[in-house]
Formats: C-alpha cells, structure tokens, sequence
C-alpha cells in the first residue's frame, strides 16, 4: 500500500511540474506574440487569481504561504 502512494504522490508531483512549466510557457509566448495562447488569456488570468488573494487578506496571504509552501517541497 505504501508504494502505491509513492506512485501517486511521484505522479502528481511530475503532473505539477508539468503543468507549471506549460503556464510559464504560455505566459513567455503570450508577452513575445502578444496574442492569448489556445484561445486563453494566461496572464489576465494570473493577474486575477493574485489580485484575488490580495483582497482577501489574511486569508489570502495565508493561502499563499500555503501554496509557495507546497509547490517548495522538495
């Protein structure tokens, strides 16, 4: 059982990485072309989870800690 989650936990931090690198990606070539990229604006979307987080708070800067926490997980 245990190994099952070490393929699961490998999984989803492999999933992570991936995804991250397509949102850094997406974000380079939206500012070099200028154009959204497959139809979606990535950096107003960035823009607007952040803005999000701002104005909750504490429970956004919270939230934040929470995620800087996971994604530094080594």
């Amino acid at each position: 059982m245990e190994t099952v989650f070490k393929h699961i936990n490998g999984f989803v931090g492999d999933l992570t990485s991936l995804l991250i690198a397509f949102l850094s990606l997406a974000v380079v070539g939206q500012i070099l072309f200028g154009q959204t990229i497959f139809g979606m604006d990535v950096i107003g979307n960035v823009v607007g989870v952040i803005d999000s987080l701002g104005q909750s708070g504490f429970v956004g800067i919270v939230a934040l800690l929470v995620l800087y926490s996971l994604f530094n997980k080594k």
